[in-house]
């Protein structure tokens, strides 16, 4: 299994898409926003912590790390009322965990060996943006 990180390392190598489209840059803040409720771990999904204030102050961060266009949106808040978001990013994920679950050896004392989450990655200088979120996932990782 990945971890957290893992999986917004990922998302972080599709940010050409969702820098210029606002509908998947909603996607990726809810997105966020559910790896950082922690709703995965209980299975249960809460869309309200979702989708209330955590997930503007994911929004926040993300338009102040990189440029986001929200356009033909006013703001975020618009955005996120007006908007959908697309599946594009969940979808890419489903596709390397189940890659990942079927490169999975039976023994789990060596389950991800070899494995590389950077050997997914689409934009291989997405690392660059992922340090300058770093400074905001630190706390939450220790």
């Amino acid at each position: 299994m990945l971890r957290e990180i893992d999986l917004i390392r990922l998302l972080m190598s599709y940010h050409r898409e969702w820098e210029s489209k606002p509908e998947v840059f909603l996607e990726l803040t809810i997105l966020v926003s559910s790896i950082d409720s922690r709703c995965m771990e209980s299975g249960e999904v809460d869309m309200e912590n979702i989708m209330g204030p955590k997930l503007d102050n994911v929004a926040k961060v993300f338009m102040s790390i990189t440029n986001v266009n929200l356009a033909p949106y006013k703001d975020f808040a618009d955005l996120k009322k007006n908007g959908n978001p697309t599946t594009n990013l969940s979808e890419r994920l489903v596709d390397v965990l189940e890659t990942v679950n079927n490169e999975t050896p039976i023994n789990d004392s060596v389950a991800l060996e070899g494995f590389a989450i950077e050997d997914y990655f689409k934009d291989k200088d997405a690392e660059k943006l992922f340090l300058k979120l770093w400074p905001y996932i630190a706390p939450v990782e220790e």
